[in-house]
């Protein structure tokens, strides 16, 4: 026997994973509305503005992402020079401490 379900639960829609991309895209490349977008997909404007949302919050973290990886690029290239400068004043200092033989 089925249990009955509370009046007040809806029913949860699964979506594929191409669906929301495209309602994505709708609202944020074709500069739909997220209530008209959503409309036109048959689906719940909250949902779509999450969707959105979390695609903008994403693309912003790639976007700070791949300015880090370059910021870390230019820094560890510095760092490598230091460090082949530190190596050779060593050696330089080696070579001018030594006594001379005169």
């Amino acid at each position: 026997m089925e249990a009955a379900k509370p009046a007040g639960e809806r029913h949860r829609t699964k979506y594929d994973a191409a669906f929301p991309t495209e309602a994505v895209r709708r609202v944020t490349q074709d500069g739909q509305a997220a209530a008209r977008g959503a409309q036109a997909l048959a689906m719940s404007e909250a949902v779509s503005g999450k969707w959105v949302r979390a695609a903008l919050t994403q693309a912003a973290r790639t976007a700070g992402s791949e300015a880090l990886e370059q910021e870390n690029k230019q820094l560890r290239a510095q760092l490598a020079r230091a460090e082949m400068e530190r190596d050779i004043l060593k050696k330089a200092l080696t070579i001018f401490s030594q006594p001379t033989g005169r």
